[in-house]
Parts: structure tokens; sequence; C-alpha cells
């Protein structure tokens, strides 16, 4: 073995032992525990626009310092915003569910009375909401109190076990006829919720179900649970993962679980019961949490816009060093492009959203980040005599392998996670994440291929492909890691075509369709493998992924598969997904006809990898939800770093121009 050879596999065994030690320190990390209500009868108390504490809500929360737990409720039905019927009805089918404007709840004779329309509301758009789900999974009855409560607490034929007025209700001493109350008590929740938290044979849930009808209010409410022998702690299931963050669909799980209930062995719920970080709690606790939650989907967009400004100051200066022809700041100025997503995911090492200025915070935690890794580049490229562009990729392979490794903790805090209001991606890598790690990894494997290449290494170049795309599809799409679906579908086929034109000695990227079905296959079986072991460890264990198997067993997969199609489309018809095309197409054109042919001699593979960038960009724009963020990115990336090229090109030029000539 060369002593170049012993060393790439010492630094490869030095990482591996980093990985390891990563998951080790991820194995360590505290869980939640199981939370099961002991007390014969529970008590849903649902509030619209319950975004704080009322007074009544501190005071019972004050009055159970053993026992209360709390967090932020999601209350977005199927669409961010929908008004609290929606809100009901999604408790009752355990899926997100559309209302279709049908805001105002109308029972009559133990009969929601326009159950139909709300049943093609519900199914409208490939809806996949089973609307009565929560009453027909439960052995016992299931009660309700005023109008929105009966959207939850119907059966599949709009019928209800049991159904009274609040005034009703409270006339008749607030006497509980089922193992499981629903309450929608509008103006007098706050004198229930202070009559039944003194009971001490029922458990309380109070929890926020939505917005008023017609406002724009979408932001998370609160939950809280008490009058049980329970621990005190935050909320959380296994659907979030997150600390003090429930959905209404985990609650729906929680009511199915305490009522006898079987639907957790299949995927006909959306939800997974409520689950407890132990804690002592304190009002002033819950309100900071609260608080805190509330600010990663609102102050978040002030570190947007800081990120935005700090992006226009540099494009500025991008602008006056092209004018000027100072390469060398150009350069740096793309440098700086090429650790961005990172820089935005970083952002999640801190808990800025427990600070008094949160938006300011993560504004600043993001340019100071950018700060380091572009530095961190540089340096790197000087001390390793490669391009700065590759070095900042590989910074940027490092920051999501680590966070991989450690459980994905820095994705709900980071600038490229989805908000909480929006609900969407809970745990793991999101469509950005996916498509910054993609291309950054794709880049650095392909110049690693490219110096072994120039040394007559064709399989040292293979194999090195492989060892960082396949790492990262594994870092990419395992339970616990990225736990990401699309992402492993999206990546798997362009990284195989890679290997195969790199392994033939094919720089023009041309590979035959037996290798591209391989490609394909490959990554069905990837995912395949991925998904069924994801399964094979339980419900209550069990990702989206594992999921979505159990969704197949039921034959209830389809209408998933259309929906995000669906929304995948939408982003793309969107004002910004035309924007984006619009942009990318000319410049993947551009990289092709004009740039790659520039950039061969210090980068020969750079072609196919650029085919392989822009099959990742176009598969992972169809195979998810988020659509066009994936193209954004992948293109994005793709630009910044070519760019760099050309400029370091440019700077080679000059050079030799204004040197003179030897005599």
């Amino acid at each position: 073995m060369s002593r170049s050879a012993a060393r790439c596999a010492l630094v490869l065994a030095g990482l591996a032992l980093v990985f390891v030690g990563l998951r080790v320190v991820h194995a360590l990390g505290e869980t939640a525990a199981e939370s099961p209500m002991m007390t014969p009868q529970v008590v849903v108390v649902g509030v619209t626009g319950r975004y704080a504490l009322s007074p009544v809500d501190r005071q019972a929360l004050a009055a159970h310092p053993d026992d209360a737990q709390a967090g932020s409720m999601v209350v977005r039905a199927r669409y961010v915003g929908a008004c609290a019927a929606a809100g009901w009805t999604t408790l009752g089918a355990g899926r997100r569910a559309a209302v279709g404007g049908l805001c105002d709840p109308q029972v009559g004779g133990n009969t929601v009375s326009d159950w139909s329309a709300r049943l093609n509301a519900a199914a409208a758009s490939e809806g996949d909401a089973a609307l009565g789900t929560l009453a027909e999974s439960v052995p016992g009855c299931v009660a309700a109190v005023g109008p929105g409560a009966a959207l939850a607490a119907a059966r599949p034929d709009g019928s209800l076990a049991s159904y009274a007025t609040v005034a009703d209700f409270r006339a008749g001493g607030s006497e509980l006829s089922c193992p499981i109350t629903l309450i929608d008590a509008g103006d007098q929740s706050d004198a229930l919720i202070a009559e039944l938290t003194n009971r001490s044979e029922v458990s309380v849930i109070v929890t926020g179900v939505g917005p008023s009808p017609g406002s724009d209010e979408a932001g998370t409410q609160i939950v809280y649970r008490l009058g049980t022998e329970l621990p005190p702690g935050w909320l959380t299931s296994a659907s979030t993962r997150r600390e003090g963050v429930v959905t209404l669909t985990d609650l729906t799980a929680t009511l199915i679980d305490f009522g006898g209930g079987t639907v957790s062995s299949s995927a006909a719920v959306d939800g997974a019961v409520f689950g407890v970080y132990g804690e002592p709690l304190t009002v002033e606790k819950i309100e900071q949490r609260l608080k805190a939650v509330t600010a990663l989907s609102d102050a978040v967009v002030t570190g947007y816009l800081g990120v935005g400004v700090g992006g226009g100051v540099l494009f500025a200066i991008f602008l006056v060093a092209l004018q000027r022809r100072r390469w060398v700041l150009a350069r740096s100025v793309m440098t700086v492009g090429t650790i961005l997503t990172a820089a935005m995911m970083l952002t999640g090492s801190v808990p800025w959203q427990d600070f008094s200025n949160p938006g300011l915070t993560v504004a600043l935690l993001a340019g100071g980040w950018a700060t380091i890794l572009t530095v961190a580049a540089l340096g790197l490229a000087r001390w390793l005599a490669i391009p700065a562009a590759i070095a900042g990729a590989g910074l940027t392979v490092a920051a999501f392998t680590i966070d991989a490794g450690l459980g994905a903790v820095m994705q709900p805090g980071s600038l490229i996670n989805s908000r909480p209001v929006f609900g969407l991606r809970w745990y793991g890598f999101g469509n950005v994440t996916f498509a910054a790690y993609a291309s950054a990894g794709l880049l650095l494997a392909g110049y690693l291929a490219h110096r072994l290449l120039e040394h007559g290494r064709t399989r040292a170049a293979v194999v090195a492909v492989a060892a960082i795309g396949f790492g990262i599809v594994v870092c990419e799409g395992w339970p616990g890691m990225g736990t990401d679906f699309g992402g492993v579908v999206a990546l798997t086929p362009p990284l195989l075509w890679l290997m195969f034109a790199i392994h033939q000695g094919d720089r023009t990227g041309s590979v035959s369709w037996p290798k591209l079905a391989v490609a394909g296959a490959g990554a069905v079986l990837a995912i395949t493998i991925i998904a069924v072991l994801d399964w094979s460890r339980g419900p209550g264990a069990r990702s989206h992924l594992g999921n979505f198997v159990q969704r197949l067993i039921d034959g209830d997969a389809w209408d998933i598969v259309v929906r995000k199609g669906i929304a995948s489309v939408e982003t793309i018809a969107s004002p910004m997904g035309l924007i984006s095309l619009a942009i990318g197409i000319p410049l993947w054109i551009a990289t092709f006809r004009w740039a790659v042919p520039r950039i061969t001699p210090v980068y020969s593979t750079i072609r196919p990898v650029a085919m392989a960038g822009l099959a990742v960009a176009i598969l992972g724009t169809a195979l998810n939800d988020g659509g066009i963020s994936v193209w954004l990115t992948a293109t994005a990336a793709y630009a910044v770093t070519i760019t760099w090229f050309i400029l370091d090109d440019l700077s080679r030029i000059g050079s030799a121009t204004s040197t003179p000539a030897t005599p």
C-alpha cells in the first residue's frame, strides 16, 4: 500500500470512528416516556384561538404542579389557517381535513346536519381524511358538547352517541356520560375549565383547535393536560419528536389509546400517542416555551430577512468586483455561497428562539456561521491546495453529516427547516437540506474522482464517489438521521449513473440505457430496504417511511402519493416556481454549453457531475411535495460552484496576460 493510500485509509477510519461516536451520543440522549391516562374519563376542552394562556389556564396549571403537562399545539388542518371547524374535523379523522369553508357546524337530532357536504369537502382534491375515525375506533362512546365538538365526535355516518348544547350540559351539572367527552364551549370555555380541572377523577386536556373564521392568524396554540397522577413535563409524540410540540392528530391517537382502540396497529391515524419529557413545570416556564415555539414560526422571518440583506450586499460587492476585474474578491464572494446552506443549518446549534430578541439573534447567528465557514473554506483551500469551492462543499457535507450523526438535532431550529406553523417536516432532513447536501456531496465526490483519475486510479475514483455518495444516501434516508424518503430515491440513480460514467472513463456523461435501468432499480431497492426495516420496528417507533409501508399494506397509499404529486405541481406552477424555472433552465444550458468546456481542464469530471446534479434537481422536484425548493437549491449550488471555477479561470488568464514575457 502506498503512503498516500495509507493516509486515505487512516483518514476514512478516523472519520468512521467520529461518526460512530456521534451515533453513540445520539443514542445516549434523553427519550420521551410513555404517559398513559389512568382516570376512567377524559375531557377535551377545545378553544378557538387559544394562542396564549388565559388567567384561568394559569390558575389551573398553578394548582397542578405535580401532574401538569404542557406544550404547543399545531392546529393546522389540511390547509394552513383553516378555521376551527377544520381543526375539530381533523381531530375526529386523525388526519388533516378540509371543510371547504363550512366553518359553522350545524347539529340536529344527534346528527351533524350537513355531514354529506363535509364528507365531500374532506375528499376534495384527493383528500384522504376519513371522518368519524375517532368515534369508530374506540369501544366506548364519545360524547360531544357544542357544535365544533360534534364534528370530532361524530361516527362515519355523521351520527352522535351523545350530544348536548353547552347550556344543557351545564344545567345538567356537567355530568359526563361517556369515557371520552369533547367540548366546544365558546365563550364559556374558561368557566368549564375552572370547573373540570377540580375533578380528581377526570383527566382534562385543554387545547386550541384553530383560528376564528376569516382570521389570518395561523400560529401554534396552547395545549396542556392535568388531573391525573402523571409526571409533569413537556408533551411530545413520535410524530413530532420535539419537546413541547404536538399536533391535533396526536391528540386523536391519544384519545383512541385511552379508549382502548387498536388503530395504532395500522396507519389510519397520522398522529402518535402523547409522550412526555419529564421536567417540573411552572406557569412562567410554560409561557416561555410557548413563546419560543412561536418564534420558530414568526421570528425566523427576521432571520430570512437578515440572510437576504446580507446576500444583497454580497451580490453588490460581487458586481463591483466583476466590473473592476477583482477576481480574487469575486471568488471569495462565491465561496460564501458554497457554504451558505451549511451556515443556515448551523443556526440550529444555538437555541436562539429562547433569546429576548430571537429574530435579531438568528440573523446574527447566520452571519457569524457564514463568516466562520468562509474563513475555514479559504484556509482549507490554501492548506490542501484545492479550490475554495470544493473546500466549501466539503464543509457543507461535513456539517450535514455531523447533524445526521447526532440525529438531525440542529434541523428544528435551523433556517432551512419547515416552520412549526406549517406542520411539515418535524424531524430528519427536509427538501432544502436534501438538495444542499446532495449537491455538495456530488461536487466533492466528483472532484476527488478527478484528482484520482489524474493519477490513473480509476477504481479508487469510483470507490471515492461511492463512499461519499452512499454515505450521504444512508445519512439522508436512515430513520433516526435524515429519515427522508424522497431524497434516497432522487439521489441514488444519479449517483449510480455517475459511478458508471467514471468507471468507463466517459467524461461526456453518456451511459447506456441498461445501466440507467440498474441505477433506477438500485434506488427502489435502497428505499425499500430502509422503509421495510423502519416498518419492522413497530407502530410506536416508525418514522413516516415505515408508516408509508403500513399504508401500502392497508391499501391506503395511493391518496398520499397523488396528494404529494399535486403539491409538487402546485409549487412548480406558483410564481416562485415559474421564476425559478425561467432562471434555472438558461443557467443549466449555459453551464453545459459554455462553462463546462472551460472548467474541464481543472475539473475533468465536471460534465458528468453536473449532469448528475441536474438529475437530482429534476427527480427531487418531481418526487417531493416541496417541489421547486429542490430545483432552486440544487441549481443555486451548482451555479455558485461553477461560477467560482469560471472566475478562477479568468483570474489565471488575467495573471498570464499581465505577466511580462521572459526575454
